[in-house]
């Protein structure tokens, strides 16, 4: 894979003390190319953009793919109550420094579910950086319904013999909403979404700590649509047709105020599109070179 792995710190404030901690990011492409960065769902990481990656780099893009605190090759933090999304936006802020990326409207911006939602605060911001924005499948709210399902996914532990059994669980539930994925895929997300216990065995590459967010500031609970009525840069929105999440009604509410943005649905998916399948690689990389004439 062309990319290189990279690595910053951050910052975070844990009571009265100040403390770092270590972010990492895989980057793609030329560094002087067009700049997307990719911040994936609550459990994600930067590798869920690796096939994507790959092809938008082919036509004229460098993508960074970051890993949030508690996920991946991140630090994870001792105090829970750090996974926030303050905290989150605070490291995105020091992401973008860390790259050079600080003119208004520099950068353009894909997020997956909570990297949708951290990317439409950023869009809303006086002088943003984000030139054009891309959400996959989230609003400017989620259901309640959807957040006591994520709610109660996330909160259990799971633990594995082999990264094949992560990935048989892993094909038996988000196969189910992700859309077209190969052999070679799922076997590439399993690597990369497990990770090792200290007794050898395996679980999934993100803290189980991160459900705490849920207790303290739940996401149904943050009024977005603020946020949402103050963007003004060219957005493109994408729904899995069967999202628990982005459901039609908020699709509508959308419509009302905001952005005036671009909808591709994708069939045969639920929360969230892979974006690992061709047609829905061709759409991202497809908007991008439209959006250049209106950006």
């Amino acid at each position: 894979m062309n990319y290189q792995e990279k690595s910053f710190l951050s910052f975070h404030k844990d009571g009265e003390a100040d403390g770092q901690h270590r972010l990492y990011y895989n980057d793609w492409g030329d560094e002087d190319a067009n700049p997307v960065v990719c911040v994936h769902g609550l459990t994600g990481n930067g590798h869920d953009f690796d096939t994507l990656a790959e092809d938008l780099i082919k036509n004229g893009h460098r993508v960074i793919a970051i890993d949030l605190p508690g996920r991946g090759r991140s630090d994870f933090f001792s105090n829970p109550a750090l996974y926030n999304y303050d905290q989150y936006m605070n490291d995105l802020h020091e992401l973008l420094a860390h790259l050079g990326l600080q003119a208004p409207a520099c950068v353009d911006w894909l997020g997956v579910s909570l990297g949708g939602l951290l990317g439409m605060r950023l869009a809303a911001m006086e002088g943003s950086l984000i030139k054009r924005l891309i959400i996959n499948d989230v609003g400017p709210m989620v259901p309640k319904e959807a957040l006591n399902f994520i709610h109660q996914v996330i909160s259990q532990s799971y633990v594995f013999d082999t990264v094949a059994d992560l990935e048989a669980r892993m094909r038996a539930t988000r196969g189910l909403t992700w859309g077209p994925v190969t052999d070679e895929q799922w076997a590439h997300m399993a690597k990369y979404n497990a990770r090792a216990t200290d007794d050898g065995r395996i679980t999934y590459a993100y803290d189980p700590q991160i459900a705490v967010v849920f207790e303290h500031a739940p996401i149904g609970d943050v009024d977005l649509w603020p946020c949402w009525d103050k963007i003004t840069c060219p957005t493109m929105v994408l729904q899995g047709a069967d999202s628990l999440l982005l459901t039609p009604e908020i699709l509508e509410d959308m419509r009302k105020s905001g952005p005036s943005f671009d909808l591709t649905v994708f069939e045969g998916c639920g929360h969230v599109p892979s974006l690992m399948a061709d047609n829905q690689i061709e759409i991202v990389r497809e908007w991008l070179k439209m959006a250049q004439n209106y950006s």
